[in-house]
């Protein structure tokens, strides 16, 4: 069986997560950041309350769960950011806490995977 690692982030301002941004708008837990070994990135909402957008065709687009570019602009609340600049973030962190690498790598399943519907968050393959 063909396994890829991925990374996963944990965005908001609660202590715990990967990502801290310290904004009034961006939840405690707000959303979550999925890299594969192939570059690409999924950003998931996890039922925030200032909800997270991706300009799209000039215009800002509420998502749920999305693919996006490195340098998509992305609002998370009102706090605009990329996928790179969140994962330079990340680095950064885990560099500050002498971590070594900057994320967990766990096996990402080949087929689709299935998420809690109200957080976003991965629960196991789909069956």
């Amino acid at each position: 069986m063909n396994k890829s690692k991925f990374s996963v982030y944990r965005i908001g301002r609660n202590s715990g997560v990967d990502i801290q941004i310290n904004a009034d708008s961006v939840s405690r837990v707000h959303a979550e950041l999925v890299t594969t070994q192939s570059g690409s990135y999924y950003l998931t909402d996890c039922a925030s309350s200032g909800g997270s957008y991706v300009a799209r065709n000039g215009e800002w687009r509420r998502i749920r769960q999305e693919f996006i570019s490195p340098t998509d602009a992305i609002l998370l609340g009102h706090y605009q950011t990329t996928a790179s600049a969140l994962v330079a973030m990340a680095a950064q962190r885990e560099h500050r806490l002498g971590r070594g690498k900057p994320t967990r790598q766990d096996s990402l399943p080949v087929g689709p995977v299935r998420r809690n519907a109200d957080t976003g968050e991965i629960m196991g393959e789909e069956v």
